[in-house]
């Protein structure tokens, strides 16, 4: 197995009511990438977080973490994942720090200090004492990110991470991952339906089209094969389709 390989599928399938979500996904997530999963919505892309997270198992395939297979050896393996399936919940009485303080308690071995560290990496020091209820749809979403943080993982899974937020929140969640990922070495894998916002972060993609995995390659492997052409035109020569991906 290479040792650069943080996450891997091998021939994943699910199926919901006889349709087949996830046909025979190959992923392949490289220390220290940037991943892009793209896809339109309902295409699989939070089926295959799901599968990847444990939160659901395959009809068949695996699903291997830093070496671990997921169905076997779980603990180990998802140690090293940090993820956000869906759009993070907390207690909005109560502060940004006191919410990840109850998360914390939940993981063995924690340290007090673990919390303003997170705080920190995501930018929210400052609003660390105010309550949840007071802040922006994207300050929540790096809270989030934060609590995601809280066990030092490897990788961290991120599901439409930029869904709902501003401009303003759109810019600062963009540039926390490209920092997160070259100063603390973190490796990411996000899905999106956004293709400007995945060229412009991500160096590996990965495009899935009704379950199917069609394109795996760095951003560089692509523009070269594709004649220097943007994301969202080799996304639409791939699929054959056209408009918006939503």
């Amino acid at each position: 197995m290479n040792s650069n390989l943080l996450l891997q599928t091998r021939n994943l399938t699910k199926s919901f009511g006889g349709r087949k979500m996830i046909d025979s996904l190959n992923l392949h997530v490289m220390k220290g990438d940037i991943y892009g999963f793209l896809g339109r919505n309902g295409q699989g892309k939070t089926t295959a977080i799901r599968l990847v997270t444990g939160l659901i198992f395959p009809d068949s395939g695996e699903v291997m973490i830093d070496g671990h297979p997921l169905r076997s050896d779980f603990k180990k393996a998802i140690s090293n994942v940090g993820a956000i399936v869906e759009s993070p919940s907390f207690y909005g009485y109560l502060s940004g720090y006191d919410n990840l303080k109850l998360m914390a308690n939940l993981i063995p071995g924690i340290k007090k200090d673990r919390i303003d560290e997170v705080l920190d990496m995501v930018r929210l020091s400052r609003r660390a004492k105010d309550k949840v209820k007071t802040y922006s749809l994207g300050m929540k979403q790096r809270l989030g990110i934060a609590n995601a943080l809280l066990g030092s993982p490897k990788l961290i899974i991120l599901d439409e991470p930029t869904n709902g937020l501003d401009p303003q929140g759109i810019k600062e969640i963009k540039e926390m991952i490209v920092q997160l990922a070259s100063e603390r070495n973190i490796t990411f894998f996000i899905s999106s339906h956004l293709l400007q916002e995945v060229e412009q972060i991500c160096n590996r993609i990965g495009i899935i089209d009704k379950g199917k995995l069609l394109c795996e390659a760095t951003m560089d492997e692509l523009t070269q094969t594709a004649n220097s052409k943007s994301l969202e035109d080799i996304y639409f020569d791939l699929t054959g389709k056209g408009g918006d991906l939503a």
